[in-house]
Order: C-alpha cells, then structure tokens, then sequence
C-alpha cells in the first residue's frame, strides 16, 4: 500500500477563479475517493499544528487570510465581504476603499437630534421648549449618530482609520463636551474625512478647531500679561508633542529610542520648550456663537466668550486667531527652529505645525501608534521601519500620507505571513468596542426602523466608546503592561489596561445575555407619550421597529447539519480562522447534544467562541 506523507506551510492564494467555500471539497486525495492512498497528516499552517487529514478543511485558507486583514482593517464584517475580497485582492480592495464616499456625523448628529427636538415640538410647543434639559444637544446624540453611521456605512477602511486615530488626537466627552453632541461629531468628522488624507492636514484642522481647544484648554488662551501674573496655557504645547506628534524621547526611524553616552534616553523637548510652544497659541477663539433655539442673523465674534457660557460658541467652524490677542515675538522651536519677527498668529501655528510634521521623530511615533491600534502591539523596530520610510515618503515624494501608511501597515510581511500568528509575542487583544461592532457586522444587524440609534450602553459597560476615553492618554497607555509574562519579557499589552476581574466577568454576561436574551443593541428613538410614559424614551429592547436583531440563517442551517462545517464558518466570521484545535474540539463537544435545538448549538457555540481566548487575541 501507498503511504503520502504531506505537510502544508502557509500558502497565500490569489487566484481570481478562486471559489469560496465553507464546506469540505470532495474532489481531491484523501476524501476516500481514491483507493491505495492513506493520508497520514497535513496542516493548514495558520497555527503550526499537523492534526488534519487532508480533507479540505485547510482549503479554506484564502478565507481565513481574508478575514484575518479584514480584523486588522475593519471593524467588522459579515461572510459575504469575506468571501469578495477572498476573491479581490487586498491592494485593490484597499484601493478601491479610497474611493468610497464620505459619511457625515455632524449631519447624522443633527438629523438625530432634530428627530428628538420635534417630536417635543409636537407634544410641548415652542413656549415651553425653550429651556427643557431633555433636548440639549448633551454628547448620546453624538453617540446615537456614531452607531448608526457605523452600522450604515461602506468605507469600512477610513472609518477603522478615523475610531483609531480619534485614539490618538484625543478629545473626549469625559469633560464638559459632554454638554456639546455637535463639537464631538464636528470634531470627529476631522479625524474621519483626514484618516486616509495628509497627517499634516489633519494636525493643522484638530489644532483649529472648538473642541480640541476647549479639550486642552487653549481656546481664548491669554498672552503673557506679567503685571497680572497671566501666562499661556501650556496643555496643548504639551500634548501636541508628547502624544500627538513625536513623544517623549528622541527616536531612531525604526522606533528604538536614542540614548546618551550613559544609557540615559535623549528627551525631545524640555519645560522652556512647551512655554516658547504654548506662546504660539495664543489669541485663538471662537468663530461664532451658537444656541440651540435661537436664530442670529447676524455673526457675532467677540473675544474672551468662554465655550458653554450663553450664548454658546458655534463648536462646529474652527477658532479664528485674534492677533490683539496673540503672543508677540519670536517663539523658538525644535532643533534650533524659530517663528519670524512680527508674524501674524497664523504664520506662527503654521511654522510651529511644520517644526513638528517635520520632525523626525512624528513618523515612527506616529507609524508604531497605528500600527498598535490595527495590527498589533509589539510590532518589530523593522516593521516600524517600513511604515516610517512610506510615512516620510509615500514613493511620490510626499510626506504624512496617511492612505500610503494604511497600505504599508496591512500590507506588511509582519501583518500577512501566516508565521506571526503562532509567535507568541505577535497579536494584540481585541478593544471591547471592537469585538461589540464585530458581532454586529457579523450577522448584519438591522431594525425595521433603520435606525440604530445606540447611545453605546453595553460598551459603556465594558469600559470604552467612541470619544469617551478618561483622559487624554486614551483608554490605555501604549506602553502599558500588565506584570507578569508580559512585562517580564519586555513586551506591552496596551488594551490589557481595560482588562480587570470585574470587566472580565462583566462581558462574559453581557455575551450571554445578548445570545440567550436576544438583546443585541439598545436603540433610542421618542415614542408616543400615551404609550410609554415619561420621558417617552422608546427603547428598542422590545419588539418595536427600532428592535435590533442579528441573521444567523446561514449558520443554522449548518448547525442543523454539520457541527464542524458551522463551527469552521464561525471560526473564519469571527476570529480569523486562528482558532486553536483545543478550542474547535471543546466547543463542538460542548454543543454537541442530541436534546439541544439546532438553534441552541448555534447560541451556545457562538458563545463559547466569543469568550474564548483564542478569539479575544486577535492574530
């Protein structure tokens, strides 16, 4: 008799004729029909494991390829989108995202809002409207138009982009923009419309603009008046450098950080530095002021008018510069830089921008903070390399663009060769918000209303959403690392600083509450008083339109059928294809039972897969 022994390493097929699959080929060696022929073992290579037989259970890889990028450039899909670019390509699939057409969340926010305020219209009137705390433009509008802009939306790249770097130019509703749904979407409709765009641009429209200044504190920022013991604020000189641009350290290309003679690490700037930095921005306020009911026919600018105060800034056009109010004088900068003699406020911020863009520093430190939000937390110093060189120049000369970056970031070796994902110190933990927006994608989540209005309840509770981080250094620290294995190897797990006991068990419940109590996404929209009652919330918990519901139809059929076939598809959907066999093997023999409906098996394994390991490190 013949023996074959086989052994499959990781294989990257591209072919277009390529046809997705998610059920075993028949139509090769090892399906039985080929007599004299004993298959001993073969691997799919994606974890290192020789434990399959080579019955088409590793043909899948092109899926698993493609759904593993999809997990670093997305946040989330269902298995249609997989099996496309399975077939596309991934440079052109990123290509072909560059196209796609913008959203709005200043527009979604205040369609959202406007749907709240008439219908308190229609039941109150004007007259008593005109102070009622229930229609102030407070921050869950924003988070209302956030979700449902995500759920709606096609350019699933630049939003990945935009929830990234809206974790690195922070602004958060944690303060009083929490008072202001139209600065937040204003705001993050720059991070969103600049993430595929120049970071130049970018940095130059969040210094500009209401939310950001009010955020650190530098709009009306006062000149120095020595008399009165009046000095700039220094909050965003200070972290426009050390967390926007190029950190705390002097940085080789590849991320390692300069030391001196003695090991000591070379600091970019000093406290004389932040004070010349926080001079340039001085005079900057805002452009316009604003209330929610009242109509001025005419522009009103006028300095010194603090944000939130009555009347209200318009928070959604960018600060204006009021020279009479703007430091005089030359500002130094880095690397022996300085601002000219009698330059206008403007020239200065845009001197001060270019000292920092140019610094060679902001393209690691900007390239290695990316790289940790869609790939993976310990990137090498020659990945980092790699996607600094494009961040520098984008191979037509260009410097900060940031689509190149994106490209060169999936694009990588250290991102796609399948080896990475059995190195233990490759990978990151999936954000809690991220894993939520995957479920939900997943099974194409809908409502018969349209609208999934989500003011992020169940993401809330696992500590995170959109432009709600406690401070300005984000939810976590990219540095941060848990003791033990991690920090005694040197290495850091920044979404680990999210991760306590509480949290842990918190999203193990709230899993299963979604599977076993069918509540997937809380919605809000105004109901008919007479029904509901104060404050005539309508929650979509229940059965009405804006009840969310997930599609689980093509997994039940298969769960009807083929256990391993559906645990397969589950395993692509959801974590890559990486699930381990330890895990595959635990959740099929924890399913199944002959007294559990196929519907249950479909529940509970989808469960188990959620809450597993394998699947919250995501490879």
């Amino acid at each position: 008799m013949r023996s074959i022994f086989i052994f499959t390493g990781c294989i990257f097929l591209f072919n277009s004729n390529f046809s997705a699959q998610t059920t075993p080929h028949t139509d090769y060696i090892g399906t039985g029909h080929m007599t004299g022929v004993t298959i001993t073992t073969s691997g799919t290579g994606l974890l290192g494991e020789g434990v399959n037989t080579l019955n088409g259970s590793g043909m899948d890889i092109q899926l698993r390829n493609a759904s593993r990028f999809l997990g670093q450039a997305t946040t989330g899909v269902n298995f249609e989108e997989i099996e496309s670019l399975s077939e596309q390509g991934f440079e052109n699939w990123i290509d072909e995202q560059l196209l796609m057409p913008e959203m709005s969340y200043i527009d979604t926010t205040r369609m959202v809002w406007d749907h709240f305020v008439q219908a308190y219209y229609d039941q109150w009137g004007e007259i008593v409207i005109n102070g009622n705390e229930d229609v102030y433009p407070e921050s869950f509008y924003w988070r209302m138009a956030w979700w449902n802009n995500a759920m709606h939306g096609e350019d699933l790249l630049r939003q990945k982009m935009a929830l990234a770097l809206s974790e690195i130019l922070i602004a958060s509703e944690a303060s009083d923009l929490q008072f202001d749904a139209f600065g937040m979407a204003s705001y993050y409709d720059v991070l969103y419309s600049n993430a595929l765009g120049n970071f130049r641009d970018l940095l130059e429209e969040v210094t500009y603009h209401p939310a950001m200044g009010y955020y650190l504190s530098y709009i009306n920022n006062s000149p120095t008046i020595e008399e009165e013991n009046i000095h700039p604020d220094e909050n965003y000189a200070r972290e426009i450098m050390q967390l926007f641009t190029i950190g705390l350290y002097e940085l080789e290309i590849d991320g390692t950080i300069i030391t001196d003679s003695e090991g000591v690490p070379v600091p970019t700037y000093d406290n004389s530095d932040i004070g010349e930095l926080a001079r340039v921005f001085t005079g900057l306020g805002p452009a316009q002021y604003w209330a929610p009911w009242v109509d001025y026919s005419e522009e009103i600018v006028e300095w010194g008018v603090w944000y939130n105060t009555v009347p209200y800034i318009n928070s959604t056009m960018p600060m204006v510069m009021f020279n009479s109010w703007h430091e005089v004088g030359v500002k130094h900068l880095l690397n022996g830089a300085a601002t000219m003699e009698g330059a206008t406020g403007e020239q200065d911020i845009t001197m001060a921008l270019d000292n920092l863009f140019y610094h060679q520093n902001t393209a690691p430190f900007i390239s290695r903070l990316l790289i940790q939000r869609l790939v993976k937390s310990n990137p090498t110093p020659e990945y980092i390399q790699r996607v600094a060189e494009v961040f520098v120049n984008n191979g037509e000369g260009v410097k900060g663009d940031l689509s190149a970056v994106a490209k060169a970031i999936l694009l990588d070796p250290e991102a796609r060769d399948c080896e990475w994902i059995s190195d233990e110190n490759s990978g990151k933990m999936r954000e809690p918000m991220i894993r939520y927006i995957q479920l939900l994608k997943a099974f194409d989540a809908s409502n018969e209303s349209g609208k999934m209005w989500s003011v992020g309840w169940i993401t809330n509770e696992l500590g995170q959403n959109p432009m709600a981080s406690p401070s300005v250094f984000n939810f976590f620290l990219p540095s941060y690392a848990p003791s033990g294995p991690v920090m005694d190897a040197g290495l850091v797990a920044p979404e680990f600083e999210l991760l306590n006991s509480a949290i842990a068990i918190k999203y193990i419940n709230l899993i299963s509450d979604m599977f076993f109590g069918d509540i997937f996404m809380e919605t809000l929209t105004l109901a008919n008083p007479e029904d509901v009652g104060y404050p005539w919330w309508d929650v979509g918990f229940d059965d009405s339109p804006d009840h969310v519901s997930l599609d689980f139809s093509d997994e039940l059929s298969l769960a009807s059928t083929d256990l391993p076939a559906m645990l397969d598809r589950l395993n692509i959907l959801l974590a890559g294809g990486t699930l381990s066999s330890e895990t595959i093997d635990t959740i099929i023999s924890t399913v199944d039972y002959s007294f559990l409906e196929p519907g249950e098996k479909l529940k509970l394994a989808t469960y188990l897969l959620l809450i597993s390991p394998d699947y919250i490190i995501q490879k």
